[in-house]
């Protein structure tokens, strides 16, 4: 039998297996948020471990946590029923005070654990997700920065390495930063779970496509809706402008159109508003078009006073746009 080695360091980018990450850690080789507490019982720091799937694997689930940049979406711990700040759920939420660092791991394969950095809580919110039954049930999403310019890091050097990244992340992250404008409600009728749950099943469709490909259905459907001249740019980054279109009017002037389209799992921030804008021809409209959720300094943002307007559509208005125009997705999505 093979001889444990216990690391006294851990490295970006390498892999690590359960029983290292639980000897050298001393946290449990069991769950996904695992605390670790000092002698005083208050927290040291928290390993976090995610099976994050990359996007063309997304298909198989797309509720999966995602890693998209530097962005880890992160659906709280509690497979079953409706989730709830306690627990492990709780353990993160003491980052917003406090500099605790939150270490990543993304399992990769059987036993394989790669170290992807240290983890800053950007925001966090309840939403809703349908469950393996299709039933809704509320869960809470977190979503972090990931750090991974840290190299390597000596177990008992956490806290000293990651608070000046946290002190420093903190002052440039705004408050507004940390909202989205996404409000859970109680779902009080048979008509508004319905409807919530088409919404899911929309955005489940719509998470499984090829991000070039959903860019192509937005195309389609702004066709659908009475643009004109619509037309998709070339594949690149996920900066600027993916499709240009014409919205004509008979009594007045015929207005350009500049479309982001993002199928993202994490929220569209304030610069994403901004490169838009900067990239938009002269005297054009811009939107954006996200599966997710905008936080409040992208809403801020897109309506600043003596700058273009950028509207925003997230997924419910979405779909509203798809089922009062009548726009067969399906056939789109084959």
């Amino acid at each position: 039998m093979k001889q444990l080695t216990v690391p006294t360091m851990f490295e970006i980018g390498k892999h690590y297996s359960n029983d290292q990450i639980h000897y050298a850690l001393e946290v449990a080789n069991l769950g996904g948020i695992r605390p670790k507490l000092n002698s005083q019982n208050q927290l040291d720091f928290v390993v976090l471990i995610t099976s994050a799937e990359e996007n063309k694997k997304a298909v198989r689930n797309p509720y999966a946590d995602r890693i998209e940049g530097d962005v880890l979406t992160y659906t709280g711990a509690g497979l079953k029923g409706e989730q709830e700040i306690s627990g492990v759920n709780k353990r993160l939420l003491e980052q917003i005070n406090n500099p605790v660092p939150i270490l990543g791991f993304v399992k990769e394969a059987v036993n394989q654990y790669k170290f992807i950095g240290f983890l800053f809580l950007l925001r966090h919110y309840e939403d809703y997700q349908l469950d393996n039954e299709g039933a809704m049930r509320k869960v809470w999403v977190f979503e972090f920065q990931i750090v991974p310019e840290v190299g390597r890091i000596s177990i008992g050097q956490f806290s000293d390495t990651f608070t000046p990244i946290y002190n420093h992340l903190k002052d440039e992250v705004t408050d507004d930063d940390t909202k989205i404008e996404v409000t859970s409600k109680i779902l009080e009728t048979t008509d508004e779970i319905e409807k919530l749950k088409d919404v899911e099943m929309l955005k489940a469709k719509l998470m499984t496509v090829d991000p070039y490909k959903f860019e192509v259905v937005v195309s389609n459907l702004i066709s659908h809706v009475g643009f004109s001249d619509v037309k998709v740019t070339k594949k690149s980054g996920d900066e600027g402008v993916d499709v240009n279109a014409l919205l004509k009017n008979p009594v007045s002037v015929d207005l350009r159109y500049s479309f982001q389209v993002k199928r993202w799992k994490h929220s569209v921030g304030r610069n994403e508003v901004a490169n838009l804008r900067g990239s938009m021809d002269l005297n054009n409209q811009g939107v954006i078009i996200a599966t997710s959720h905008f936080t409040e300094s992208a809403i801020h943002e897109a309506r600043s006073e003596n700058k273009t307007p950028i509207n925003l559509v997230g997924i419910k208005e979405l779909y509203y746009v798809i089922q009062a125009t009548n726009f067969k997705i399906e056939k789109h999505l084959l």
